[in-house]
């Protein structure tokens, strides 16, 4: 007589589908694994070879290349949605659509703000129009085919969530950031002129006069970044690979184009990947455990004024 089927209650676990009820542990295991490498095999064809920040491949400066990337995943997403084997992967694909779409229309765009900046505009208002200009696109992208394909916001995490847990988190964090900028800004201001990560030299009245727009500059960045590379993935990741898994494939995404920091030198590459990497990780979580947004642009706006001294010398 063969063995009762055991009944899992799904209750216990609202992300678990009801294929990975019906598959052995080791079956599921490995549909898991080829799932989270073919997403980490579609990131890196959008973000590290599409990207418009580097020029390291030539792919990144192909107009051709960065179309046929939201079309490809669409025509996976669709093929798909008709699979019963693969149906509930769907949504990555088309969440993989959408990233590689903004990407391509941003770099359609351009810097298309650059002609409302008045003559002799400094180093830093240029620096937060070019970001602002960059980052327009990509969100109204990322927003408006959400909703095209009939989700709401909330599936970018675009809502409240745990927002008092969230704000609490946040703007402790960017406190702890601010603070730690400034101890940097004091410390490095009166030394040698250098580049870098750890750039120092930058006088403590050009670092005043720059920051209220390179604080416009990182809180585009973090939303834009936020929405484009953990809004988009992780509610469609986590039903399929499971709440760990899916923060660290898409912080593994996230560290990736950020090898190619123009404003780092090539012998510090690995360390900010590293480092973004584990930053990744921690916004990954807060998004995840405050099911908003708004937790992680505060901490991810609050470690970006760490680049601002950087980002200002390169």
């Amino acid at each position: 007589m063969p063995a009762p089927l055991e009944v899992h209650d799904l209750r216990k676990d609202p992300g678990q589908s009801a294929a990975a009820v019906r598959e052995a542990p080791e079956t599921r295991r490995g549909y898991r694994s080829a799932v989270f490498v073919l997403f980490l095999s579609g990131g890196l064809m959008i973000f590290l070879l599409g990207n418009n920040w580097t020029s390291r491949f030539p792919t990144n400066d192909s107009t051709l290349y960065k179309w046929s990337l939201p079309v490809l995943f669409l025509a996976i997403a669709v093929a798909l949605r008709r699979s019963k084997r693969w149906q509930e992967c769907s949504g990555i694909a088309f969440a993989l659509c959408v990233a590689a779409f903004a990407v391509a229309l941003q770099w359609a765009c351009g810097n298309w703000l650059k002609p409302f900046l008045p003559p002799g505009a400094g180093v830093a208002p240029a620096l937060a129009v070019e970001k602002l200009a960059e980052a327009l696109p990509v969100v109204l992208a990322i927003l408006l085919l959400t909703r095209l394909a009939g989700n709401d916001l909330g599936s970018l995490f675009l809502k409240r969530g745990n927002l008092r847990w969230g704000l609490r988190f946040g703007l402790i964090s960017f406190s702890v950031w601010a603070a730690l900028f400034a101890v940097i800004a004091v410390l490095g201001a009166n030394a040698p002129a250098s580049q870098g990560l750890f750039a120092t030299g930058v006088p403590l009245a050009a670092i005043a006069a720059a920051f209220p727009w390179m604080l416009v500059w990182a809180f585009t960045n973090s939303l834009m970044e936020e929405l484009w590379f953990r809004g988009v993935f992780l509610k469609k990741l986590r039903p399929v690979l499971g709440a760990a898994a899916a923060v660290l494939a898409a912080a593994l995404i996230f560290a990736a184009p950020h090898f190619g920091g123009s404003y780092i030198s090539s012998g510090e590459r690995l360390l900010f990947a590293g480092i973004v990497f584990t930053l990744g990780l921690v916004n990954g979580w807060v998004m995840l455990k405050t099911d908003s947004i708004w937790g992680s642009v505060l901490f991810h706006a609050g470690y970006d004024l760490l680049v601002i001294i950087p980002v200002l010398v390169s």
